[in-house]
């Protein structure tokens, strides 16, 4: 059941993830639970404990753990892309902009990943539900970041859309961002990563 709707903004051309208020709090108590304790180890009954409901109340929203995490991460990763673009605002420039599309979606999940007990269930899923809230968080992220690129002339030039360019730099980064042991050899490719994006889209 998917509780959070993906609402596409014709103007914008952003996807953006809705929540309703208990929807976001049974999320975020979701999350902490499964940040303490793991996806594998967590249960509904602590969930709920933290959410300061009962069992049932918590079902209503979240039929089973799977649900729950699915709502954990489209909460987790819609918070931090809000983020992404409200800092967007007053930053000029698609390189500064993918300096923080990388600070707080790559290098903070990789941060996670090393920190958090089973964190790669937020990355690599555990039914149905949460596999599609990686799905459609990953595609919300791709629609943010084709949306800065949308004026870069070189797109154009070299026969690529900005959704095209953007659905590669989002897929190599959350690759490298999975498959790197260090932090700093993310970061290097990072880096390298967007010379390589401005070079082609400038």
């Amino acid at each position: 059941m998917n509780f959070v709707k993906m609402v596409f903004n014709e103007k914008t051309k952003i996807v953006n993830m809705e929540n309703t208020v208990n929807e976001q709090r049974f999320a975020r108590a979701a999350l902490a639970v499964f940040k303490r304790f793991g996806a594998r180890k967590a249960t509904m009954e602590e969930i709920a404990a933290e959410a300061g409901v009962s069992k049932p109340t918590l079902y209503a929203t979240f039929r089973n753990k799977d649900a729950a995490l699915a709502g954990a991460i489209r909460f987790s990763q819609g918070a931090l892309l809000g983020k992404v673009r409200e800092d967007w605002k007053s930053t000029p420039g698609l390189g500064p902009k993918l300096d923080i599309f990388f600070e707080k979606l790559v290098i903070s999940g990789f941060d996670m990943l090393h920190s958090a007990p089973d964190a790669s269930a937020f990355e690599n899923a555990v039914g149905d539900a949460s596999s599609a809230a990686i799905i459609e968080t990953r595609e919300a992220e791709i629609l943010a970041l084709a949306e800065a690129m949308k004026d870069s002339a070189g797109l154009a030039r070299n026969g690529l859309s900005p959704e095209a360019f953007a659905r590669f730099t989002v897929n190599a980064a959350m690759n490298e961002k999975r498959q790197a042991t260090h932090r700093e050899d993310l970061v290097d490719f990072l880096e390298t990563l967007k010379k390589c994006v401005l070079t082609v889209a400038g």
